[in-house]
């Protein structure tokens, strides 16, 4: 259901006490918090191999990645929710790091850096840019929720495509969440988690791997310059964090009635991930899909007390990170169809509320429609990924129309206007 937006706080606000954050909090908050890391941790930390693969790094050297990664943005995820009272959930551009997966090769590791920690400061200049936050936060609500649903049904898909190779162990997964849907949606999502690794466990599934238990301990690059890397890698990742990331998760924030002001959380990630590329980690943004996750009513039946799951959320981050190896040890155990299922079972409630929001709010247009079409295709442009240019096509369409309704109003205006002045 939509919500009519929480405005931003007044900026005068301090963080909660710690009492008062407990009297928010429930056992509920905490799990949602928890199992939006498991579901952001397992897929995305994939692709951190894949370019350290591709791009010859070393093991300590991808540790201190994801160390840079989990633990900044569990810090940031913490200071934003309690300064906002809103559950504001940072995570690291995605797009950026399947980017690097082809434009990292060739480059010194310490011009790498260089070039994340210049991106940085871009992130932060444009944060202070008031004619792009205001277009963020100008963006149609209903455009919003559709580029919301478009960016979340391939995880609905992925979900259902998992069915098809373990139906057993998803169908006991499905079955559980429909259930306690019925009786205690609250915990729907937590005894989907639970039946996953009992049921994997009880079918032979879950995967033999050795669990290493050792702290992640972050590695100091020092940061190279050059031309050749800003050109081909800072503006790249810049463009990507606020296409693939920060547009996409105010949209999330919006539809879920979050409305909070974009310039002192981009200015925030930017900030953290001046620390984070120092230790080889490249852009911290605004999550997108984890976000439905704490913004949603699993996260509390209250919606102001649902910052509580993103504060969770940032301290499983932050343990996560410290002992990154173990974890992700521990994430190999799983089949990749119980994570799968998990994803588009604890996101199936935002899928629908975002297609409901979208598609309700202005019939007969083609606006939504386009937004969720040219972002479905997953088509790239110029480097730039589907989600931006589907909500571009979308405003346009969107300015067309409300022009072309504005045109016709007043020609029924004109025409029902001349009988009188004739008289």
């Amino acid at each position: 259901m939509h919500t009519t937006p929480i405005s931003s706080r007044p900026a005068h606000l301090h963080p909660l006490s710690l009492r008062q954050f407990w009297q928010d909090s429930s056992p509920q908050a905490a799990l949602t918090g928890l199992i939006a890391i498991l579901i952001g941790f397992a897929g995305p930390t994939v692709l951190v191999y894949a370019v350290a693969d591709s791009a010859h790094l070393g093991p300590g050297t991808v540790m201190s990645w994801v160390w840079g990664s989990t633990v900044l943005c569990g810090l940031v995820s913490i200071y934003l929710s309690l300064r906002t009272r809103m559950p504001i959930l940072s995570t690291w551009s995605t797009p950026g790091i399947a980017f690097l997966a082809t434009a990292l090769p060739g480059v010194p590791f310490p011009q790498a850096v260089g070039a994340f920690l210049i991106s940085a400061v871009l992130v932060i200049l444009l944060g202070t840019f008031r004619p792009l936050t205001r277009l963020i936060e100008r963006i149609p609500t209903h455009l919003a929720a559709v580029l919301n649903a478009a960016i979340l049904l391939p995880f609905g898909f992925r979900a259902v495509q998992a069915f098809g190779k373990e139906p057993v162990l998803v169908g006991l997964m499905i079955l559980t969440y429909f259930a306690l849907r019925h009786y205690s949606p609250r915990w729907a999502v937590a005894g989907v988690l639970v039946v996953g690794v009992a049921a994997s466990a009880a079918l032979g599934l879950l995967h033999s791997a050795p669990v290493h238990l050792a702290l992640t301990v972050p590695q100091v690059v020092a940061p190279q310059f050059s031309w050749q890397a800003t050109l081909n890698l800072a503006l790249p990742l810049t463009l990507l964090a606020f296409t693939g990331q920060f547009v996409p998760g105010f949209a999330t924030l919006k539809v879920a009635g979050f409305a909070p002001a974009p310039a002192p959380i981009i200015r925030a990630c930017g900030m953290a991930s001046v620390g984070a590329a120092l230790v080889g980690c490249h852009n911290l943004t605004l999550a997108a899909l984890l976000a439905n996750i704490v913004s949603g009513p699993e996260a509390h039946p209250d919606p102001a007390r649902r910052y509580t799951a993103a504060v969770w959320a940032g301290v499983f981050y932050i343990v996560l990170g410290l002992c990154a190896g173990t974890f992700l040890s521990l994430l190999a155990l799983l089949p990749t169809e119980a994570i799968s299922a998990l994803a588009g079972l604890a996101l199936l409630a935002a899928i629908g509320t975002s297609l409901h929001t979208g598609l309700r709010e202005a019939p007969g247009t083609l606006a939504a429609p386009a937004v969720l079409v040219v972002t479905l295709s997953g088509v790239s442009l110029l480097g730039i990924g589907a989600a931006f240019w589907g909500i571009v096509a979308g405003l346009a369409l969107h300015a067309v129309e409300a022009r072309m309704a504005r045109a016709k109003a007043e020609t029924v205006n004109s025409v029902s206007a001349t009988p009188t002045a004739a008289k």
